[in-house]
């Protein structure tokens, strides 16, 4: 079993880490119901606040990325491409590493949005405010990130949850179907 205790953790610089960019300026209301995630600020179902179908013409922001939400310091994994706000309001930062995966990403979201938890309505994160924040990692000997055993331990995480997810199922259906 991985253990985080078990690494050499390191403060790092998120603009060090990730290219940071923000979306074009869109609004949602601009947009037909879809299929493509329109991500925005808040923190609940992954940034989605609904699907919709793209302008004509209009490039995605790109999946593989992390989106941070200025105001509350919420932060998402996306693995799909989607329509990310921009402009002002409730738009979103997007974090960009091309070491980034499913799993790496996960860790990684959940230390920055440790560090970003801190913005709120009245102290609003930015772009290069972000950038200067530091967020915790393990390390390999060079003193970079881990990414491999980020993704180990975030595949070994995920298979321990479906697998006690699947033995709560089959006591349930045990206790209900009297057997």
């Amino acid at each position: 079993m991985l253990r985080l205790s078990d690494r050499v953790w390191k403060s790092l610089y998120i603009g060090e880490l990730f290219l940071v960019k923000r979306p074009e300026t869109r609004s949602e209301k601009n947009y037909a119901i879809g299929d493509v995630p329109f991500i925005a600020s808040g923190n609940t179902n992954n940034g989605v606040i609904k699907c919709c179908t793209p302008q004509k013409h209009e490039i995605l922001d790109r999946k593989n990325c992390i989106s941070v939400s200025p105001v509350d310091g919420s932060a998402f994994y996306h693995e799909y491409n989607f329509l990310g706000r921009g402009g002002a309001g409730s738009s979103v930062l997007l974090l960009y590493n091309d070491r980034l995966n499913r799993y790496s990403g996960l860790f990684m979201t959940r230390m920055i949005r440790q560090t970003c938890a801190k913005y709120c309505y009245g102290k609003m994160g930015n772009k290069d405010g972000i950038k200067r924040e530091k967020i915790m990692l393990p390390v390999d000997k060079n003193g970079s990130p881990d990414y491999a055993f980020m993704e180990a331990y975030m595949k070994e995480r995920e298979e321990y949850l479906i697998r006690k997810y699947e033995r709560f199922i089959f006591e349930r259906e045990k206790t209900i179907g009297g057997g």
